[in-house]
């Protein structure tokens, strides 16, 4: 039942192009007796103008504007890194469509990423794995050298992950999971699929900790449906009904919000879908740089946003209604049925001291203090209870 809506590796496609273009950098003959033309001014410049004024909304406008001017590669290039840098501000839809504009063609490992793609779709998971890893291995020694490596190697750990978990190697599949850091863009549907590898795997501990890191304050309240499912089918072999109340009230909740229409909740579901919910709600400030863009087309911009938004949202809002509806449904058989007859329980989990051996730090749920870098760590060391005399 796992999500398969594959996150195309090639988002960051040509971040490895060459770089600036030496032959545009070379002097060029002057013609005597020329009058000379007024310079125009460096797109790139400009760009960095929008970037120091912290003008993100500015900058994104512009970006989009100057997708169809002319401009050597090097200038190309100098914007490519000023959105690798700020795409956390500006939207990490900027990336792909910035690079859609490369001209220099692909290069070997933006090939070795189409071909491990083209493998995952047609289902050669083992195959897909090797030829990710064999990336993964250029990429690491390419650090030092290219820095912009860095932010393709999330990426392409979250292709290993998912084309392990094809090859149903759970286990690994949760491993290489648990390596991709928590400013990776679409660090939740990792935690999303980390939950799933994990339940495959049959750690009980991780799953429900994936869950929980799912449910962090980064994000919005609610779980995507899926982990609704695994959380129900997993409190009910831990004989937690009250734990099972709670997670069924919440979707219930959840289910009166979608059919509201409120797309607050909806927005904060992702990193790239939050940026882009801030850039349309931003008000204008007297530091903006409407020189470079205009109030108009900055406004324009936001509409925009919010339309793709409410797009998307309303294609989605009754999948996953019509999801909440047969959890429920499935939540509600759950609890009337005789756990020993229909699910195995869980008797015990990994103990706390077990945890502390492996460097862990112990933190009680209830805390309301929370650190991005927890994300992704969480375990489960609350106990069974279905040993427990009633």
């Amino acid at each position: 039942m796992m999500n398969r809506s594959w996150i195309p590796l090639l988002l960051i496609a040509s971040t490895f192009s060459a770089g600036p273009d030496a032959e545009a950098a070379k002097p060029k003959p002057a013609v005597r007796g020329a009058l000379k033309a007024a310079p125009r001014p460096k797109i790139s410049t400009q760009a960095k103008r929008l970037i120091l004024a912290k003008d993100y909304l500015g900058f994104r406008v512009f970006v989009r504007k100057a997708y169809s001017l002319k401009m050597s590669h090097s200038e190309w290039y100098e914007i490519k890194n000023l959105i690798s840098q700020n795409c956390d501000r500006a939207g990490y839809d900027l990336i792909s469509f910035w690079n859609a504009r490369n001209s220099s063609g692909k290069n070997e490992i933006d090939l070795q990423l189409e071909k491990a793609d083209a493998l995952m779709l047609s289902g050669k998971y083992e195959e897909a794995f090797t030829e990710t890893q064999a990336v993964a291995k250029k990429l690491k020694q390419m650090i030092r050298s290219r820095p912009d490596a860095r932010i393709l190697i999330p990426y392409v750990f979250h292709t290993m992950g998912r084309a392990l978990y094809g090859a149903r190697r759970f286990q690994e599949s949760m491993e290489v999971y648990q390596w991709i850091n928590t400013a990776y863009p679409h660090i939740r549907q990792v935690l999303f699929e980390k939950m799933w590898a994990a339940f495959k795997a049959g750690r009980v501990d991780i799953a429900m900790g994936a869950i929980a890191s799912q449910r962090s304050s980064y994000f919005t309240t609610y779980l995507p449906a899926e982990s609704y499912l695994i959380q129900t089918y997993l409190l009910k072999r831990l004989c937690r009904e009250d734990d099972l109340s709670q997670v069924n009230a919440e979707m219930k909740h959840y289910e009166e919000k979608l059919t509201q229409g409120d797309i607050r909740d909806w927005v904060s579901k992702d990193v790239t879908t939050s940026i882009l919910w801030q850039l349309s709600q931003l008000k204008p400030k007297p530091t903006d740089l409407l020189g470079l863009v205009s109030a108009a087309d900055r406004a324009s911009e936001q509409k925009e946003i919010m339309s793709a938004l409410n797009r998307v949202y309303e294609k989605q809002k009754p999948i996953i209604l019509s999801d909440i509806k047969t959890i429920l449904a499935y939540a509600h058989l759950a609890k009337v049925s005789d756990t020993s007859t229909v699910l195995k329980p869980v008797e015990s989990l990994k103990s706390r001291d077990a945890l502390l051996k492996q460097d862990l730090e112990i933190w009680p749920s209830e805390s309301n203090e929370e650190w991005l870098d927890e994300i992704g760590k969480h375990v489960l060391i609350g106990e069974s209870l279905c040993n427990k005399v009633k």
